[in-house]
């Protein structure tokens, strides 16, 4: 009887540890853990102003030439609004408006010409695509709004993103698809909590704090706006003929007053070295304020003299490092002025038009926006490589800006719309409607922050956890990062894609745990070259989840034959409770274990 009936406890014992290895192995193995080190793994992500390119493939490096967001930011100056415009070819469309932000209180109708009022003509984009716009104030106080461009401030604490949306998906946004902006206590200040689109970080006059608050007026007309390569911005005031420097992060006034000299501000950009450059429209003359990165300064200003009216501005960066600056010479295309210390500057273009917008695409070609209608692209010696006309009419035109495939578009104030024309030869691919009275021809897509002044590019990719709630907890990564350069990586979560992009970014650190929850991880990897245009590489990247619990030895997120070599290796020993090499959990880690554990292996074949 006792011989039978040890047998039995022994086939039972069996049997029990069979099921729960077929228990564990019909569970449904969770990717939790991928690597991405093969061209066709970065495929699977976004890159923008990255490759992979031959001959060097599997790695990701910084392209050679620029790059620009496919987003484009127009400030609609005659309705007091910005619109947000995906500048992708969809269908027949040549692209569309997915959002329009107010940038002054009940703004949104045509209530004014681009002269009048708020007006804002001038907007500006970093390197993380979040865009600013500078409400010029005629009679009022300059003033700046900064644009989100991932996540979103929930001020009113519901856990959704309140924002513009084209909710009827018609490429226009209507005035019912704008969220309010109400002065409700009436002290003609933008305040937080009068801040309706949750999209919209902060608001902020410019000079802000002890240079005048409340109701006081400072008419100084806000016509320059650029980024530094320390993320921090510079607003020139035209009346004033000074510039300030402001925060990226709340607005609040960093730097200034910095005198001109008495020269007006047009327009402004910040070279790679942090050397500010401004156009001066009716005295022809060169703004150049050197430092601007230190707050404290010295900001040494040197007025360059021109040899015609400058208006728009543009920066190229050639192949020996050095800025050139490229200006809308009034009946001339375009002035060129290189910065070699002296007061070099030519008027190359063999063809010429009267202009207001320059531009410079993503090969450092230059793109002049013809007054009368059209668009013409010089190469950098000044032939012309196309040469256009209007797709709309001979009406006022106030920008020309390059997209994230190196296609043009056209802004036209006076016909309420933008043109958009093949980057490789011109050829019109169509108008698409915005605001009222569009203006601007400032860096509206990035082609400043991601190529000239800081030379950056991103890769990003998305990992699905396969389940709600899913823990991710560790990235890590193989790369080579020059001195001065930098690679920087951030992760977010979500439960679904459409909250995804609501969420914000947090860096991570090279195999260092972190704690996020949500099905799906995006993973963002941010490429910065070095002052000497060195690019970082990266060779491959693994985003892994939290530890899995049972059989995960090594709690990276992952099962594979390192933690069955873990169980195997400790077989015969007592485990307690919770022991993740104890798979069956029947306190005696075994061979039944790594069997159990080799079912459930989250890779192919096993492989670490």
């Amino acid at each position: 009887m006792r011989k039978n009936s040890s047998k039995a406890r022994a086939r039972s014992t069996s049997v029990s540890v069979l099921a729960a290895a077929l228990a564990l192995a019909s569970a449904p193995a969770i990717p939790a853990s991928q690597t991405y080190t093969v061209d066709a793994d970065f495929d699977l992500g976004t890159m923008l102003g990255v490759n992979h390119a031959a001959p060097n493939n599997h790695q990701l490096q910084l392209n050679i030439t620029g790059s620009s967001f496919p987003v484009l930011w127009i400030a609609n100056a005659g309705e007091d609004t910005l619109s947000k415009i995906d500048s992708t070819q969809i269908g027949g469309s040549p692209g569309r408006e997915i959002a329009r932000y107010r940038t002054w209180f009940n703004s949104g109708t045509h209530t004014h010409d681009a002269w009048n009022g708020p007006a804002p003509s001038r907007s500006a984009v970093d390197k993380d695509g979040n865009a600013y716009v500078l409400d010029r104030w005629f009679g009022g106080h300059p003033t700046v709004f900064k644009i989100l461009n991932n996540g979103f401030i929930d001020r009113n604490g519901n856990g959704v993103m309140d924002t513009s949306v084209d909710t009827n998906n018609d490429g226009f946004i209507q005035l019912s698809e704008m969220k309010p902006l109400v002065d409700t206590n009436g002290n003609g200040v933008v305040d937080p909590s009068e801040i309706q689109d949750e999209r919209i970080a902060w608001v902020r006059r410019v000079p802000d704090g002890a240079y005048g608050g409340g109701m006081t007026r400072y008419n100084g007309i806000g016509r320059a706006l650029c980024i530094g390569t320390d993320g921090h911005l510079w607003v020139g005031l035209y009346n004033n003929a000074e510039y300030y420097k402001i925060s990226s992060v709340d607005g609040s006034t960093l730097a200034g007053p910095v005198s001109t000299g008495g020269q007006p501000n047009y327009g402004c950009l910040i070279d790679h070295n942090g050397t500010l450059w401004g156009a001066n429209w009716n005295r022809a003359v060169l703004t150049r304020i050197a430092n601007t990165a230190n707050n404290a300064g010295p900001h040494t200003l040197r007025s360059i003299p021109m040899p015609s009216a400058v208006y728009g501005i543009a920066l190229r960066r050639g192949a020996d490092n050095v800025t050139r600056v490229i200006m809308g010479g009034s009946c001339r295309s375009y002035v060129q002025h290189v910065d070699d210390g002296t007061n070099n500057s030519s008027m190359p273009a063999t063809v010429n038009y009267c202009t207001y917008a320059v531009g410079t695409d993503n090969n450092g070609n230059i793109l002049v926006s013809k007054q009368t209608g059209g668009v013409a692209m010089f190469a950098p010696d000044g032939t012309v490589i196309w040469d256009k006309p209007s797709q709309v009419g001979g009406q006022d035109s106030r920008g020309v800006i390059a997209d994230s495939n190196n296609d043009i578009w056209q802004v036209h104030r006076a016909s309420h719309n933008m043109a958009k024309y093949r980057g490789s030869n011109g050829d019109a691919l169509g108008v698409i409607p915005v605001g009222f009275e569009p203006y601007t021809y400032s860096d509206a897509s990035g082609t400043a922050a991601l190529s000239i002044t800081t030379k950056t590019g991103s890769w990003s990719v998305v990992k699905d956890g396969g389940a709600t709630g899913t823990k991710w907890g560790k990235a890590s990564w193989t790369a080579n990062v020059p001195t001065g350069a930098s690679l920087k990586t951030e992760v977010r979560s979500a439960d679904s894609p459409l909250a995804l992009g609501g969420q914000l970014f947090s860096e991570v650190f090279n195999n260092v745990p972190f704690t996020q929850t949500g099905r799906y991880a995006e993973v963002r990897v941010t490429f910065n070259a070095s002052t000497g245009n060195q690019s970082p590489v990266l060779y491959d990247l693994t985003l892994a989840s939290a530890a899995l619990g049972i059989c995960d030895i090594d709690q990276d997120g992952d099962i594979d034959r390192i933690d069955v070599a873990a169980i195997t290796a400790a077989r015969g020993q007592s485990a307690q409770p919770g022991d993740p090499r104890d798979a069956d959990q029947n306190g005696i880690i075994n061979v039944n274990d790594a069997r159990a554990c080799t079912l459930r292996c989250t890779r192919p074949n096993c492989a670490p």
